[in-house]
């Protein structure tokens, strides 16, 4: 089972923080329970990020313009099933522009952020 983070075959950095974002509520049902869409989203963020580590993000991003989805390896989305800290392969998705932080007096990009969308979970 991998345990690295990785994007079409490309191992990236390992972040700091790695977490599901919630789910983006697109209707209401007769019965006043939301409805869900079914694709998630998983942010990556980096505190502080040595300018080869920033170029790796870069780069993947620029590969995937070009063809406007990724294979991607993060961890399991938890389930009631799941096995805890499993890595997982999902496709089809998408990758936000990596985005970073103050640069203001640091020799590093700091709070460097990526967030990929069009997660199927289920």
């Amino acid at each position: 089972m991998p345990s690295d983070y990785i994007i079409n075959g490309v191992v990236i950095p390992c972040p700091s923080m790695g977490r599901w974002l919630p789910r983006r509520q697109i209707d209401i049902q007769g019965d006043n329970r939301p409805i869900y869409g079914p694709m998630r989203s998983f942010e990556l963020t980096w505190e502080l990020q040595a300018y080869g580590d920033w170029e790796v993000l870069v780069a993947v991003f620029d590969q995937i313009q070009s063809t406007g989805t990724a294979v991607v390896e993060l961890p399991a989305y938890p389930t009631a099933t799941g096995v805890p800290f499993a890595f997982r392969e999902y496709s089809g998705c998408t990758l936000s522009e990596p985005v970073v932080g103050e640069t203001f007096l640091q020799e590093y990009p700091v709070n460097v952020a990526l967030v990929i969308g069009n997660i199927r979970t289920i």
